[in-house]
């Protein structure tokens, strides 16, 4: 990762930042393999810059959540969700911009959690299945393949996101960081 690249706790005037970020990233990493009616859906539902906000707010208001941004050069380039408002800690999202993919932004983010993890300091996340570069990604963090679930019931049952009916299945791969 190059110099200038700071990873801090985030505020809720990051969330336009965050949003845009979101907004661009996800499409780009599910296209081809998760229906694009659940992509805009997703996108829709979780990077309104209101529902960032009001997610960077709940993380700083739980002794377990973090929501963290990497600045660069005074500018927010990427940023990281997790919290264990679910059945268990979860990486729920870490993108960065295109403008600095492949360049440590992401695992830089990843250390700056583990650093703020409490001992064991272990938690899940969700790839794609088909997402190799995602999965090669986590696997040099540390993380391992667990399982496949179904992308829409998971994303129904524990975030909320409601989907248009018709809208075609998606696997998703379970990894866990022990």
């Amino acid at each position: 990762m190059g110099p200038g690249v700071d990873i801090r706790v985030a505020v809720p005037d990051d969330a336009a930042a965050v949003a845009r970020i979101g907004r661009a990233a996800l499409p780009a990493q599910y296209a081809g393999q998760v229906d694009q009616a659940a992509i805009d859906a997703a996108v829709r539902q979780t990077y309104s810059d209101a529902a960032v906000a009001d997610c960077i707010r709940r993380c700083a208001d739980a002794g377990d959540a973090h929501f963290l941004v990497a600045e660069q050069d005074g500018r927010i380039a990427g940023f990281l969700h997790f919290d264990c408002f679910g059945p268990e800690p979860e990486l729920h999202r870490l993108y960065v911009s295109a403008q600095v993919r492949s360049r440590g932004t992401g695992a830089a983010l990843l250390d700056a959690l583990h650093e703020r993890l409490a001992p064991p300091g272990g938690y899940m996340l969700l790839v794609v299945a088909g997402n190799d570069r995602a999965v090669r990604f986590y696997e040099r963090q540390g993380l391992r393949v667990a399982e496949e679930v179904d992308g829409l019931t998971y994303y129904r049952e524990h975030m909320g996101v409601e989907f248009p009916a018709g809208t075609r299945p998606f696997a998703l791969l379970v990894m866990r960081r022990d």
